[in-house]
């Protein structure tokens, strides 16, 4: 008999609790505000030191022949003049905060 009459309860405390529900609309505005840090991207270039052959390497005799004095035989490294390509302009990016 108790459990019935908790349960009988129950169901009462249900039935009020579902009488004094309330139903309203709510407007909600979503916040569109969103933070960003603002970061510079610099060039990237492609840098090749031969790009293109000015003179090329050689050998050469240095010194004098007259009254013994001494001659050396000595490299001379190759010249280049260095070109450049470009892989990615500069930019700006937003990364989020």
């Amino acid at each position: 008999m108790l459990k019935t009459f908790m349960l009988g309860v129950g169901a009462l405390a249900l039935t009020v609790a579902a009488a004094e529900a309330k139903t309203f609309k709510e407007w909600v505005t979503p916040n569109n505000k969103k933070c960003y840090v603002v970061e510079y991207i610099q060039a990237t270039y492609l840098v090749n030191t031969r790009g293109k052959l000015v003179k090329p390497e050689r050998y050469v005799w240095e010194g004098e022949i007259a009254d013994g004095n001494k001659i050396y035989h000595r490299r001379v490294p190759a010249t280049y003049l260095q070109t450049r390509k470009l892989l990615e302009k500069d930019h700006y990016t937003l990364k989020p905060c």
